[in-house]
C-alpha cells in the first residue's frame, strides 16, 4: 500500500498546474492558428448525439 501511494504522490506532484496546463493549451492553439466557433462546436455535439 505504501509503494501505491508513494507512486500516486510522485505522479500527482509530476503533472503541471492547473495554469501551466492552460498556458501550455494557449501556446498550441496560438501555434496552430486556427479557430473553430463556438456555434459549430455545438452543432457538431448536438449532430452526435442523433
Amino acid at each position: 500500500m505504501q509503494g501505491f501511494l508513494r507512486t500516486e504522490l510522485m505522479r500527482l506532484a509530476s503533472r503541471p498546474s492547473v495554469d501551466e496546463w492552460l498556458q501550455a493549451v494557449r501556446e498550441r492553439k496560438a501555434a496552430a492558428g486556427t479557430r473553430v466557433r463556438p456555434d459549430s462546436i455545438l452543432r457538431e455535439r448536438d449532430a452526435d448525439r442523433r
